[in-house]
């Protein structure tokens, strides 16, 4: 997966329309290609992000920190496109009214009702990430290592008018260790089976014994 994320949304919102609106786009769509469109009264937007991590040993010494740039997945992307243009509802099947507005089969995992503002954690070490990842490789369940839904969350602007979000919750081993942390994601519900991830990416191993801390932050922002 391109370590550096940067998704097109209204851009490929609008090329999935454009047979409809009688607007024509070429180019390519990729995490590090941006399409620009001189049509009026056509709004560009980007998502972009960055993920934080640090981690603390029980008397608060940092021991451990990373940052890089997030990593949307196919399958966020999807599920952005259908929040953005179809009804919520089921994960397949059409519509009451047959216009097919909710998500076809495998084109966006989760029900769309949640935010996507769960974090979770784990530990495979041979699981790279790539941009088909639904789920993380091995995603801790025990020790306070258990998905949760971020403590923290603040809106706010940056210089220029841009928005952005920033989601972060921190993760304690209790009861014994966590282990070697090399993997987080960004999930829309606290339930494993069948939840939605929007971003996932792996990282040199950060060790949790017991009463250590890891404090996960993931930002995105939108605008160009």
């Amino acid at each position: 997966m391109n370590s550096k994320s940067t998704i097109t949304v209204l851009v490929a919102a609008l090329a999935v329309l454009s047979g409809a609106m009688g607007m024509t786009m070429t180019g390519a769509f990729s995490d590090q290609n941006m399409m620009t469109a001189s049509t009026s009264n056509v709004a560009v937007g980007l998502m972009t992000g960055h993920l934080e991590i640090m981690a603390h040993h029980p008397n608060g010494e940092l021991y451990a920190y990373r940052q890089f740039d997030n990593a949307v997945v196919d399958d966020g992307e999807q599920c952005i496109l259908k929040l953005l243009f179809a009804t919520t509802g089921p994960v397949s099947g059409t519509s009451e009214n047959g216009r097919g507005e909710y998500a076809s089969t495998g084109a966006c995992t989760g029900v769309l009702t949640g935010a996507w503002d769960v974090i979770a954690i784990g530990t495979c070490t041979s699981c790279g990430a790539v941009e088909t990842d639904v789920k993380l490789g091995t995603e801790s369940t025990t020790n306070g290592g258990e998905r949760g839904v971020a403590t923290t969350k603040t809106w706010g602007n940056l210089t220029g008018g841009i928005p952005q979000i920033v989601m972060s919750k921190t993760f304690t081993s209790d009861g014994g260790d966590i282990g070697a942390v090399t993997e987080s994601g960004l999930f829309n519900s606290t339930t494993v089976d069948g939840s939605g991830m929007l971003a996932r990416n792996t990282f040199s191993a950060v060790t949790l014994a017991d009463g250590d801390s890891i404090t996960i932050t993931w930002t995105f922002k939108v605008g160009n």
